[in-house]
């Protein structure tokens, strides 16, 4: 796992992949490129985050292995599918937060998702403030 990565995890209904994810990160004013299996995010002039979608049994397995010892771990153990988002700059990214926080959000909203910050450790539930 690379160190600078979001990971929101949840239960895959068929209804939220990729295609999903673009249409609500622009529909809430971020620009969004995709390039096949990954999108580009920013809000104009800031940092670039990076999209991807995984599913399928290794996913579920991540999300039991890093819920262990917190209040979710009964949930996650369910979540075979996440939205990864890539940070190539997590300094400038935490700069400049707002960006991270909004696409954090957004991506959990879609799916009632649980959010894993790889630098921390930390897992946030839905509609958790993180």
């Amino acid at each position: 796992m690379a160190d600078n990565v979001c990971f929101v995890f949840f239960v895959d209904d068929h209804r939220h992949g990729i295609d999903t994810a673009a249409k609500a990160l622009t529909e809430r004013g971020l620009l969004v490129k995709r390039d096949r299996d990954e999108l580009s995010v920013c809000f104009p002039g800031k940092p670039i985050l990076r999209i991807a979608f995984g599913v399928g049994r290794i996913v579920q397995e991540e999300a039991i292995e890093l819920s262990v010892g917190t209040a979710f771990s009964a949930e996650m153990a369910e979540c075979n599918a996440r939205f990864e988002i890539l940070i190539d700059d997590l300094d400038a990214v935490l700069d400049e937060i707002n960006t991270l926080i909004d696409v954090q959000h957004i991506l959990q909203e879609l799916n009632d998702g649980f959010l894993y910050l790889s630098w921390n450790g930390q897992v946030f539930g839905p509609g958790q403030e993180n």
